[in-house]
């Protein structure tokens, strides 16, 4: 084989400034059309995790009511709720990092599981118990 024939050979084999500029241009199209809703999916994330915990939540304390003689009600604050002895033991490695739970009364853990929508406080995945819509009553949760 002569010399040239092996430099025409190596030349076809690299890409092109043109080819390396289309992919890369390709590929950020992409990233730009999926973008938004990956962020969508780990905002529903963030927002299922507030609903198991409030869900264990609402378990705990219901647990707690059909055997006590003094049940809560739904004005508690889940803090409060969660230091009760009583319901503490139902709770027991149970993290509750994504509820609010200085300002999350037993009623918004109600709405939140019978389907209310909420949102979290800014630049965090804490819920902001203000932003919880009307739900349903406890009631719901029963049937």
């Amino acid at each position: 084989m002569s010399k040239k024939s092996l430099c025409k050979k190596r030349k076809r084999e690299a890409f092109t400034l043109i080819e390396m500029i289309a992919v890369i241009a390709i590929i950020g199209i992409l990233a730009v059309a999926i973008l938004p809703k990956v962020n969508g999916y780990i905002n529903e994330a963030k927002k299922v995790k507030v609903v198991d915990q409030s869900r264990k939540i609402i378990m705990a304390v219901e647990s707690y009511n059909l055997k006590s003689d003094s049940p809560l009600s739904e004005n508690t604050i889940v803090s409060s709720a969660v230091n009760n002895k009583g319901i503490s033991k139902y709770l027991d490695g149970v993290e509750l990092s994504n509820l609010n739970t200085s300002s999350t009364s037993l009623k918004n853990c109600y709405d939140i599981v019978n389907g209310a929508e909420f949102d979290f406080l800014e630049d965090t995945d804490v819920l902001n118990p203000l932003t919880i819509s009307k739900g349903s009553s406890k009631d719901d949760v029963k049937k």
